[in-house]
């Protein structure tokens, strides 16, 4: 790879890891005025004194934002394992495809530790690898190694191991996995919005609802505050893994081919990959972590929360809507149409792959 390529990686990995601690310190600083504002509700004294202390909460709230970054940057790694299933190979587990030995030698052509090597039983045909700074492991699927030759696999290893060459690996795990944040916030959103139905039905009896009035109110302020935080997070992490997403593909893809030795082995397995994977991929669910570090981006786990849409977009009538033909409802029709579409749009994590092929035919014509 050459150095303003590398130069180029290098500063979006740091601008990613920049947009990660502010999105900790987003998450951590909502929490920190809910509970604020709770307080506030039931003593107004402790308020002031938290008040008085301004300078000190400041510096607590960007201390555990960052522990925040930490944290997932090294344990991230193992939920992303946990939720494909994939478990390293042991030493007297059967490589018949001799994924370890290829592995090897690719990480020490490449100078980098060896990392563990997992195969996970799924049928989508894909690859990525995971680390935390100190352990990685290269997971490849089932479906990968049925639909991929010989030579067509040891590209696909060399492109995982490059990843960690170019030391993006570490960065893109924590990355990915800060999803997981927003996962556990539409979690807590589905909790409180059946909480919120129930005190709603019991409270369409007139003499009931003066009792749960206040309930409801409380629940309904916790609902909305939870909805918005959640997909604003999911946005925000759409966004920081697409600072970085495509440059660290096309950097793995040329160093991969690098270190295989046949780019042309290389175009042909994401050729391979594109073709047997789904023929549509809904980008909003993109965002699992198996998906925005696969060598193509095909979710591994079925998950139903980052397709969620926006509260907003979710009451947005679509362009297409037969209610009335006049003319300035169709127009407003359309306009909210595509305010729905923009409230839904994610950056791409990967490049095209036919952008990838021709890249990668270029460097086999020039080696």
């Amino acid at each position: 790879m050459n150095g303003r390529s590398l130069h180029s990686l290098r500063v979006r990995l740091a601008v990613t890891l920049a947009l990660l601690v502010a999105l900790a310190v987003g998450v951590v600083a909502a929490v920190a005025w809910a509970t604020y504002t709770l307080v506030g509700a039931v003593d107004r004294t402790r308020v002031t004194a938290v008040s008085d202390a301004g300078p000190l909460l400041v510096g607590l709230l960007v201390l555990a934002a960052c522990a925040m970054v930490v944290a997932h940057s090294r344990y991230g790694y193992r939920r992303v394992l946990e939720s494909v299933d994939a478990s390293p190979l042991e030493a007297d587990d059967p490589d018949t495809h001799g994924l370890r030995p290829h592995v090897q030698r690719f990480a020490q052509a490449a100078d980098v530790e060896v990392p563990a090597v997992a195969v996970a039983t799924e049928r989508e045909p894909t690859s990525f690898t995971v680390g935390n700074g100190t352990d990685a492991t290269l997971v490849v699927t089932e479906g990968l190694l049925e639909v991929l030759s010989e030579d067509e696999l040891e590209a696909v290893l060399a492109h995982e191991v490059a990843h960690l060459a170019n030391r993006d690996a570490t960065v893109a795990t924590v990355a990915a996995t800060v999803g997981s944040i927003s996962e556990g916030l539409f979690a807590r959103e589905r909790r409180i919005g059946t909480w919120l139905q129930f005190l709603l039905t019991i409270g369409s009896v007139t003499v009931v609802l003066v009792l749960v009035a206040i309930p409801i109110l409380v629940l309904s302020v916790a609902y909305l505050v939870v909805s918005v935080l959640a997909r604003v997070v999911l946005a925000a992490g759409a966004i920081t893994v697409g600072v970085h997403a495509q440059t660290r593909e096309y950097a793995a893809d040329r160093a991969g081919a690098e270190l295989a030795g046949d780019p042309a082995a290389l175009a042909s397995a994401l050729e391979t990959l594109a073709a047997a994977g789904p023929p549509e991929t809904d980008a909003r669910t993109q965002f699992h972590a198996s998906s925005t570090l696969g060598i193509v981006p095909y979710a591994l786990t079925d998950t139903d929360e980052p397709g969620v849409p926006s509260s907003l977009a979710r009451w947005v009538p679509d362009a297409d809507s037969e209610l009335d033909r006049a003319a300035w409802v169709r127009g407003l029709s359309s306009a909210s149409g595509r305010v729905g579409r923009a409230l839904e749009w994610r950056p791409s994590t990967h490049p095209p792959v036919a952008e990838r092929v021709e890249r990668l035919r270029r460097q086999a014509r020039e080696s």
